[in-house]
C-alpha cells in the first residue's frame, strides 16, 4: 500500500491549523508541520493533534520553506496543504485512490473552492483555481520563488485533474486580506527584481491595476458574483498596483546606489 506524507507550512495559524490537520488525518501516514516562528498556539495545537512539528523560523521565501519541509517527509507520496485549506470526504477518497494507482510521474492537480469573507466565490478566476498538490516524493519539488511558488514539473510529468475540490478560506476578514496582499506584493517585487534585474516605469502600476480589474470583473465574469465580485476585483486591482509600485521602488533604490 502506498504511503502518504501530509505537509503544511505555517506561521501564527492557530485559527486554522486544527481543521486543516483534522481533514488529512484519515488518509495521511504522517503529518508534518513546518513552523516559521509562530508566537501563538500553532505548535501546541498541531502537536496535540499528532502532527510532527519542525522549526525553521528563518524566512527565505515560500519556495525554500517547502523545500525544507519536503526533506523531512519519509512516505512514498507528498500531499501539500496550506493551513487555510481543507480536504473534503470526497477528495480524501480520491487522493487515496490516486496514490494507489498512479505512476511516479503523475501529479494530482486539485481544484479549490475559494471562500472570501465566508462567501463561496464562483467566478473572478477563483474556480477551479487548480494547484499541483500530490506528487511522488522523489519525483519533484517546489521552486525557489519567494511567493506564488510552484512545483517544478519535469518534461515527462503527467497531470491529472481532480474531480473533487478542496475548500480554501482565502481571506477571513478584510484586515486579513490587507495583511496578506501587502506581504505578497513586497515579496513578489523582490522575487521579480532578483530574476529580471529590472523594474518598471512609473505608469506601469496604474496600467496593470486597471487591467487587473477589467480582467477579473469582466473577462473572468466577476460581475456574476454580485457585490463580492466587484469587491474582489477592486482588491485585485489594489494588489496589482501595490506589487508593481514595490517593484518600481526597489529598482529606484538600486539605481540610486550605483
Amino acid at each position: 500500500m502506498a504511503s502518504l506524507s501530509a505537509l503544511v507550512i505555517a506561521r501564527n495559524e492557530s485559527a486554522n491549523i486544527a481543521e486543516c490537520i483534522k481533514s488529512m488525518q484519515d488518509i495521511a501516514d504522517e503529518i508534518i508541520v513546518l513552523d516559521g516562528g509562530s508566537t501563538d498556539d500553532t505548535v501546541k495545537i498541531a502537536e496535540g493533534l499528532g502532527a510532527r512539528v519542525v522549526h525553521h523560523p528563518e524566512w527565505e521565501g515560500y519556495g525554500k520553506q517547502r523545500q525544507k519541509l519536503q526533506n523531512y517527509a519519509t512516505c512514498d507520496w507528498c500531499l501539500w496543504l496550506d493551513a487555510d485549506e481543507r480536504l473534503t470526504d470526497e477528495l480524501r477518497h480520491e487522493i487515496r485512490e490516486f496514490i494507489e494507482k498512479a505512476r511516479q510521474n503523475e501529479v494530482l492537480n486539485i481544484s479549490r473552492a475559494n471562500h472570501v469573507f465566508g462567501v463561496r466565490i464562483h467566478h473572478c478566476g477563483y474556480f477551479p483555481d487548480r494547484v499541483y498538490r500530490v506528487h511522488y516524493r522523489t519525483y519533484t519539488k517546489y521552486n525557489d520563488s519567494l511567493v506564488h511558488e510552484k512545483l517544478d514539473l519535469p518534461s515527462d510529468a503527467v497531470t491529472v485533474n481532480s474531480k473533487n475540490s478542496m475548500i480554501h478560506y482565502t481571506y477571513a476578514t478584510y484586515q486579513n486580506l490587507l495583511f496578506k496582499q501587502t506581504k505578497y506584493a513586497d515579496e513578489w517585487a523582490k522575487n521579480r527584481y532578483q530574476k529580471k534585474h529590472k523594474g518598471c516605469c512609473f505608469i506601469t502600476p496604474f496600467v496593470k491595476a486597471a487591467f487587473a480589474f477589467f480582467r477579473m470583473y469582466f473577462l473572468q465574469l466577476g460581475f456574476l458574483d454580485g457585490r463580492m465580485g466587484f469587491l474582489i476585483s477592486a482588491c485585485a486591482s489594489s494588489y496589482t498596483f501595490n506589487k508593481y509600485l514595490c517593484l518600481y521602488q526597489i529598482a529606484l533604490e538600486h539605481s540610486r546606489k550605483k
